[in-house]
């Protein structure tokens, strides 16, 4: 869409296609907050939409973030990254660009097709081996040998991931925004229908239509999305499960399982 002023609107424009990461004669390598001398490079991953030219795993470094792929939000806890084929629009959300760390995968180093985007598996062994990479010099043959180990611990294990779509919808835009800034919210959709002066029937159909879940299903997820950020900051479970909308810590748990596959404290900042 065009604005009056001519200029595109933000979510209408193509992503912008970062440069190479990768330097020459090498299989990848790794950007985050700690490396200096990535901070200012336009291959930085950032909470503007782009997509990469290379492959990129993004995965938080030291607790869990969250980024958004192709219109959905995805949920990474510590140990695991977000494994995303070259071209794949993606953006660190507001808060988390801080928390990840980016592996660019040189389209040629893998001999497998790159597949769709899917989660994969970066446990403590592998994260600390690409920190190591990305602030220690070494010999040319030595990093090679290096970067071929971690490359078959990145494909290793792909799961698929649990994500939440982001309605377009005019109908619903604002009112998914409003659930997703408080996810504890309780209001019925009918409480939403008189808000917004539409039909109980028309918010459930364009839910349907924009996410393929019902309102109560999306709400739901966006909650456990929220509560998994609140658990990688340090927040304890039943501060959690009060912040987004449950008012005892079983029936949070049971819904966070249920959802998410695993209990809370699998997301939890590990106590120091």
């Amino acid at each position: 869409m065009i604005t009056a002023a001519g200029e595109r609107r933000l979510e209408d424009q193509e992503p912008l296609l970062c440069a190479q990461a990768v330097p020459e004669g090498y299989l990848l390598t790794t950007t985050s907050e700690s490396v200096w001398w990535h901070r200012t490079l336009e291959h930085r991953c950032s909470t503007t939409p782009h997509r990469h030219s290379e492959h990129v795993v993004v995965w938080p470094e030291s607790r869990s973030a969250t980024i958004t792929v192709e219109g959905e939000l995805w949920p990474l806890s510590l140990g695991e990254g977000a494994w995303l084929p070259a071209g794949t629009p993606h953006a660190v959300t507001h808060g988390s660009s801080a928390l990840v760390c980016c592996t660019h995968v040189r389209p040629l180093a893998i001999e497998t097709e790159a597949g769709e985007p899917r989660t994969v598996t970066v446990n403590t062994a592998l994260r600390e081996m690409l920190l190591h990479l990305a602030h220690t010099g070494m010999p040319r043959e030595r990093r090679l040998r290096a970067q071929r180990v971690c490359l078959e611990m990145i494909t290793d294990e792909a799961q698929p991931p649990v994500t939440v779509a982001t309605p377009v919808d005019p109908r619903i835009r604002e009112l998914a925004a409003a659930i997703m800034a408080d996810p504890s919210d309780d209001s019925s959709l009918e409480d939403w229908a008189w808000r917004t002066s539409m039909s109980a029937r028309t918010i459930a159909r364009a839910f349907r239509a924009e996410t393929g879940m019902t309102f109560t299903q999306w709400r739901t997820r966006v909650r456990m999305l929220a509560a998994v950020e609140l658990l990688g900051a340090g927040k304890p479970v039943g501060l959690v499960a009060r912040r987004v909308g449950y008012a005892t810590i079983s029936a949070f748990s049971a819904a966070f399982s249920r959802t998410m596959g695993r209990p809370p404290r699998d997301y939890q900042q590990p106590r120091a």
